[in-house]
Protein backbone atom coordinates (compact mmCIF):
# COMPACT_ATOMS: atom_id res chain seq x y z
CA UNK A 1 0.00 0.00 0.00
CA UNK A 2 2.99 2.22 1.10
CA UNK A 3 4.19 1.46 -2.71
CA UNK A 4 1.56 2.27 -3.99
CA UNK A 5 0.86 5.74 -2.52
CA UNK A 6 4.42 6.34 -3.26
CA UNK A 7 4.17 5.35 -7.05
CA UNK A 8 0.40 7.24 -7.85
CA UNK A 9 0.00 10.27 -5.14
CA UNK A 10 2.58 12.38 -6.95
CA UNK A 11 0.74 12.14 -9.94
CA UNK A 12 -2.48 12.55 -8.13
CA UNK A 13 -1.42 15.97 -7.08
CA UNK A 14 0.01 16.88 -10.14
CA UNK A 15 -3.39 16.33 -11.93
CA UNK A 16 -5.30 18.11 -9.47
CA UNK A 17 -2.70 21.04 -9.62
CA UNK A 18 -3.06 21.27 -13.55
CA UNK A 19 -6.95 21.11 -12.67
CA UNK A 20 -7.51 23.55 -10.60
CA UNK A 21 -4.72 26.44 -12.89
CA UNK A 22 -6.90 25.15 -16.08
CA UNK A 23 -10.12 26.28 -14.27
CA UNK A 24 -8.68 29.77 -12.83
CA UNK A 25 -7.40 30.46 -16.59
CA UNK A 26 -11.04 29.15 -17.59
CA UNK A 27 -12.71 31.62 -15.11
CA UNK A 28 -11.39 34.45 -17.63
CA UNK A 29 -13.72 33.77 -20.43
CA UNK A 30 -17.05 34.81 -19.82
CA UNK A 31 -18.56 31.34 -21.27
CA UNK A 32 -16.99 29.12 -18.66
CA UNK A 33 -17.56 31.60 -15.56
CA UNK A 34 -21.37 31.71 -16.85
CA UNK A 35 -21.57 27.40 -16.97
CA UNK A 36 -20.00 27.72 -13.55
CA UNK A 37 -21.56 29.84 -12.19
CA UNK A 38 -24.66 28.32 -13.17
CA UNK A 39 -23.50 24.43 -12.24
CA UNK A 40 -23.02 25.65 -8.52
CA UNK A 41 -26.29 27.21 -8.32
CA UNK A 42 -27.61 23.77 -9.63
CA UNK A 43 -25.44 21.77 -7.31
CA UNK A 44 -26.40 23.96 -3.82
CA UNK A 45 -30.09 23.59 -4.77
CA UNK A 46 -29.93 20.16 -5.43
CA UNK A 47 -27.99 19.32 -2.07
CA UNK A 48 -29.37 21.65 -0.25
CA UNK A 49 -33.03 21.33 -0.95
CA UNK A 50 -35.50 18.43 0.51
CA UNK A 51 -37.16 16.25 -1.36
CA UNK A 52 -40.38 17.56 -1.74
CA UNK A 53 -38.71 20.43 -3.73
CA UNK A 54 -37.76 19.78 -7.96
CA UNK A 55 -35.27 21.78 -9.45
CA UNK A 56 -35.12 21.74 -13.54
CA UNK A 57 -32.12 23.54 -14.65
CA UNK A 58 -30.46 25.10 -17.86
CA UNK A 59 -33.76 23.96 -19.92
CA UNK A 60 -34.99 25.17 -23.72
CA UNK A 61 -38.66 25.67 -23.88
CA UNK A 62 -40.27 27.66 -26.69
CA UNK A 63 -40.98 31.12 -26.94
CA UNK A 64 -43.23 32.81 -28.96
CA UNK A 65 -41.14 32.55 -31.63
CA UNK A 66 -40.68 28.32 -32.72
CA UNK A 67 -37.27 29.71 -33.88
CA UNK A 68 -35.84 31.32 -30.50
CA UNK A 69 -36.68 28.81 -27.93
CA UNK A 70 -36.09 30.74 -24.07
CA UNK A 71 -33.52 29.72 -21.92
CA UNK A 72 -34.47 29.29 -18.44
CA UNK A 73 -31.74 28.79 -15.91
CA UNK A 74 -33.24 27.50 -12.85
CA UNK A 75 -37.30 26.44 -11.87
CA UNK A 76 -37.84 25.09 -8.84
CA UNK A 77 -40.98 23.63 -7.99
CA UNK A 78 -42.73 23.20 -4.74
CA UNK A 79 -46.19 23.12 -2.76
CA UNK A 80 -44.85 26.80 -1.51
CA UNK A 81 -44.83 27.63 -5.10
CA UNK A 82 -42.34 27.70 -8.66
CA UNK A 83 -39.27 30.10 -8.32
CA UNK A 84 -38.04 31.09 -11.63
CA UNK A 85 -34.35 32.09 -11.13
CA UNK A 86 -32.33 33.78 -13.58
CA UNK A 87 -28.62 33.44 -12.60
CA UNK A 88 -25.56 35.92 -13.74
CA UNK A 89 -21.87 35.73 -12.81
CA UNK A 90 -21.20 39.13 -12.72
CA UNK A 91 -18.17 40.87 -11.10
CA UNK A 92 -17.59 44.52 -10.03
CA UNK A 93 -19.37 47.11 -8.12
CA UNK A 94 -22.71 47.14 -9.10
CA UNK A 95 -24.60 50.15 -8.50
CA UNK A 96 -28.46 50.46 -8.88
CA UNK A 97 -30.39 53.99 -10.39
CA UNK A 98 -33.81 54.09 -9.06
CA UNK A 99 -34.63 56.49 -11.85
CA UNK A 100 -33.71 53.48 -14.16
CA UNK A 101 -33.93 50.46 -12.61
CA UNK A 102 -33.80 48.10 -15.64
CA UNK A 103 -30.07 48.77 -16.15
CA UNK A 104 -27.46 48.85 -13.72
CA UNK A 105 -24.15 50.53 -14.13
CA UNK A 106 -20.83 47.68 -13.31
CA UNK A 107 -17.86 49.20 -12.29
CA UNK A 108 -14.13 46.76 -13.11
CA UNK A 109 -11.25 49.02 -12.02
CA UNK A 110 -11.87 51.97 -14.20
CA UNK A 111 -14.09 50.68 -16.56
CA UNK A 112 -17.49 50.99 -16.16
CA UNK A 113 -20.68 48.82 -18.15
CA UNK A 114 -24.65 49.36 -18.77
CA UNK A 115 -25.89 45.89 -17.27
CA UNK A 116 -29.46 44.82 -17.78
CA UNK A 117 -31.35 43.88 -14.93
CA UNK A 118 -31.58 39.75 -14.48
CA UNK A 119 -35.07 40.43 -12.60
CA UNK A 120 -36.23 41.84 -16.25
CA UNK A 121 -34.54 39.94 -18.23
CA UNK A 122 -36.22 36.88 -16.38
CA UNK A 123 -39.53 37.61 -17.56
CA UNK A 124 -39.02 36.14 -20.76
CA UNK A 125 -38.27 32.58 -19.01
CA UNK A 126 -41.42 33.10 -16.85
CA UNK A 127 -43.63 33.60 -19.80
CA UNK A 128 -41.91 29.95 -21.08
CA UNK A 129 -42.83 28.52 -18.07
CA UNK A 130 -46.17 29.53 -17.90
CA UNK A 131 -46.89 28.39 -21.15
CA UNK A 132 -45.53 25.23 -20.46
CA UNK A 133 -47.42 24.30 -17.39
CA UNK A 134 -50.61 25.79 -18.72
CA UNK A 135 -51.65 28.43 -15.98
CA UNK A 136 -50.29 29.11 -12.15
CA UNK A 137 -49.47 32.44 -12.93
CA UNK A 138 -49.65 33.78 -9.40
CA UNK A 139 -47.47 31.23 -8.00
CA UNK A 140 -44.37 31.99 -9.67
CA UNK A 141 -41.79 34.19 -7.63
CA UNK A 142 -39.27 36.21 -9.74
CA UNK A 143 -35.49 36.11 -8.36
CA UNK A 144 -32.47 36.21 -9.83
CA UNK A 145 -29.34 34.98 -8.21
CA UNK A 146 -25.86 36.48 -8.41
CA UNK A 147 -23.16 33.66 -8.67
CA UNK A 148 -20.08 36.24 -9.47
CA UNK A 149 -17.96 38.23 -6.97
CA UNK A 150 -19.80 40.92 -7.58
CA UNK A 151 -20.91 43.72 -4.75
CA UNK A 152 -23.78 46.00 -4.13
CA UNK A 153 -22.16 48.45 -2.59
CA UNK A 154 -25.70 50.73 -1.83
CA UNK A 155 -27.55 47.13 -0.84
CA UNK A 156 -28.47 44.06 -2.80
CA UNK A 157 -31.81 44.93 -4.44
CA UNK A 158 -34.73 42.90 -3.94
CA UNK A 159 -35.53 39.62 -5.55
CA UNK A 160 -31.84 40.00 -6.29
CA UNK A 161 -29.28 37.05 -3.77
CA UNK A 162 -26.28 35.50 -3.47
CA UNK A 163 -26.52 31.85 -3.67
CA UNK A 164 -26.75 30.58 -0.24
CA UNK A 165 -29.48 33.99 0.44
CA UNK A 166 -31.15 32.33 -2.44
CA UNK A 167 -31.33 28.94 -0.79
CA UNK A 168 -32.41 30.38 2.30
CA UNK A 169 -35.18 32.66 0.57
CA UNK A 170 -36.90 29.45 -1.30
CA UNK A 171 -36.73 27.57 2.42
CA UNK A 172 -38.56 30.23 3.94
CA UNK A 173 -41.63 29.69 2.36
CA UNK A 174 -43.46 27.71 4.89
CA UNK A 175 -47.32 28.00 3.28
CA UNK A 176 -48.80 25.83 1.10
CA UNK A 177 -50.19 27.35 -2.28
CA UNK A 178 -50.04 24.10 -4.67
CA UNK A 179 -51.70 20.63 -4.32
CA UNK A 180 -48.86 17.51 -4.44
CA UNK A 181 -50.81 16.64 -7.16
CA UNK A 182 -50.33 20.17 -9.09
CA UNK A 183 -47.00 20.00 -8.18
CA UNK A 184 -46.76 16.67 -9.88
CA UNK A 185 -48.78 17.83 -13.01
CA UNK A 186 -46.60 21.04 -13.12
CA UNK A 187 -43.24 19.03 -12.95
CA UNK A 188 -44.56 16.61 -15.83
CA UNK A 189 -45.71 19.61 -17.74
CA UNK A 190 -41.99 21.02 -17.55
CA UNK A 191 -40.19 18.17 -18.90
CA UNK A 192 -42.51 17.05 -21.23
CA UNK A 193 -42.54 21.15 -23.10
CA UNK A 194 -38.59 21.24 -22.65
CA UNK A 195 -36.55 21.42 -25.74
CA UNK A 196 -34.54 17.96 -25.15
CA UNK A 197 -31.44 19.39 -26.91
CA UNK A 198 -29.53 19.57 -24.03
CA UNK A 199 -26.76 21.78 -23.05
CA UNK A 200 -24.77 22.44 -25.92
CA UNK A 201 -28.26 24.09 -27.70
CA UNK A 202 -28.88 26.35 -24.62
CA UNK A 203 -24.99 27.35 -25.18
CA UNK A 204 -26.03 28.03 -29.17
CA UNK A 205 -29.20 29.78 -27.70
CA UNK A 206 -27.24 32.49 -25.50
CA UNK A 207 -24.11 33.15 -27.95
CA UNK A 208 -27.53 33.87 -30.49
CA UNK A 209 -29.20 36.10 -28.24
CA UNK A 210 -25.55 37.86 -27.23
CA UNK A 211 -25.09 38.06 -31.08
CA UNK A 212 -28.46 39.66 -31.35
CA UNK A 213 -28.29 42.16 -28.25
CA UNK A 214 -25.06 43.20 -29.54
CA UNK A 215 -26.18 44.28 -32.95
CA UNK A 216 -29.33 45.75 -31.32
CA UNK A 217 -26.85 47.83 -29.44
CA UNK A 218 -24.45 49.01 -32.31
CA UNK A 219 -27.56 50.03 -34.32
CA UNK A 220 -28.70 52.01 -31.34
CA UNK A 221 -25.28 53.46 -30.98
Amino acid sequence: MTDFLALYLPLVVLFLGLGAIAHIRLLERPAYRGWWGEYQVNLLLRLCLSAEYRVFTHALYPGKDEAKPTQVDHVVVSRYGLFVIENRCLKGAIVVDPAEPNTWVQTIGRRKNRVRNPLVQNYAAIKAVRQAIGGHASKISNYAVMSGSASFPQGWPPRVFGPWALLRKIQSKKTPILTGSQVASICRALERGRIREGYWAARKHSERASAMSHEARAKDG
